[in-house]
């Protein structure tokens, strides 16, 4: 008997994937808890449809994530910070900061997307690279100076 299922369902397979198994399993396991629905031609067509405009969706983010991937790559952000006499910064410049700045200019990227290489400890320049969806990545420069 075929199946779609209408959740993830451990063992079997994810949200609307179809799937054949025996009609005593579908009919007292599967129908009655709401995990799945016998596949019809209507269901299987809308399915169909749903296919496509997801293919349409992911295609339009990774237009938008491209992008975004060459606006951001090669970018040069400027961060004041607090200094001592010497030169060091008394926080360091962490991935939370970069973010924010870079939602201040427009760009959406959260913290955990942002890789620092080393910590950044003194003013100078430094390169970030922001992790972006589908795999794509953007190094920006960063340029942390001495506040007033």
């Amino acid at each position: 008997m075929k199946v779609v299922l209408l959740l993830d369902v451990p063992k079997l397979g994810r949200k609307s994937e179809v799937k054949n198994v025996s009609p005593g399993y579908a009919k007292n396991f599967l129908f009655p808890k709401g995990l799945a629905m016998v596949l019809t031609s209507a269901v299987a067509a809308d399915l169909e449809m749903q296919d496509e405009a997801k293919k349409k969706q992911a295609e339009k983010e990774l237009v938008e994530t491209e992008a975004l991937a060459q606006k951001l790559d090669g970018l040069e952000v400027e961060i004041a910070v607090k200094v001592s006499n010497g030169g060091a910064v008394y926080a360091g410049v962490s991935a939370q900061k970069i973010a924010e700045t870079l939602n201040k200019l427009g760009f959406k990227v959260a913290k955990n997307k942002i890789k620092i290489k080393s910590p950044i400890k003194k003013t100078g320049d430094y390169m970030v690279t922001v992790v972006l969806p589908h795999g794509l990545e953007a190094e920006v420069k960063i340029t942390v100076v001495a506040e007033n």
